[in-house]
């Protein structure tokens, strides 16, 4: 401490500099992690659609393509490819073609939501949006399982959202057959 007060530093100044510089080291990390250190590629082979008969013989695929002219994408958060929901067997599988890119950053999540969404205005006003899981990789083929609870057919719009920082990455409009 002798060194600190030749210096002219007091004990309060180093402790407020070593902690400062923590939290602001683990918070450049934390934005820098998912550049450093990217999840694998995904390449997951398409899921079997179910064979349908009768008047639902053509709804056992939904397309949607991700919106690359969306007013709430900047060069750091995007998402662009395709993508479908597919009715299977077990039940149905949202499936990101192989396609599929996202900016990286932490912590994204999959949603559903009632309305348009291009930006965040318009994923915070969907208060009934529905949050189906975490993406596994911002790029490549990728499939997720919908809950029995969640009827897919009753959404608009695929949403993908950064938890961490509240921000919108990209949307896909669900068409309807």
């Amino acid at each position: 401490m002798n060194i600190l007060r030749r210096l002219g530093l007091t004990s309060f100044a180093f402790w407020f500099g070593s902690i400062g510089g923590l939290v602001a080291g683990a918070g450049a990390m934390l934005v820098a992690f998912p550049f450093i250190f990217p999840p694998p590629v995904l390449n997951e082979p398409p899921p079997e659609p179910a064979i349908l008969a009768g008047p639902e013989a053509g709804r056992n695929r939904i397309a949607f393509a991700f919106d690359e002219k969306a007013p709430g994408r900047d060069f750091i958060h995007w998402a662009n490819g395709n993508g479908s929901l597919i009715r299977t067997k077990q039940g149905w599988i949202l499936r990101l073609e192989g396609n599929f890119i996202a900016g990286p950053s932490p912590n994204y999540w999959i949603y559903f939501n009632n309305r348009p969404v291009g930006e965040e205005k318009d994923f915070r006003a969907d208060t009934a949006r529905v949050r189906l899981a975490p993406l596994r990789s911002f790029k490549g083929s990728q499939n997720y399982m919908i809950p029995p609870n969640i009827d897919p057919e009753k959404f608009h719009t695929v949403t993908i959202w950064c938890e961490s920082f509240g921000v919108y990455i990209g949307s896909a409009v669900l068409a309807k057959n």
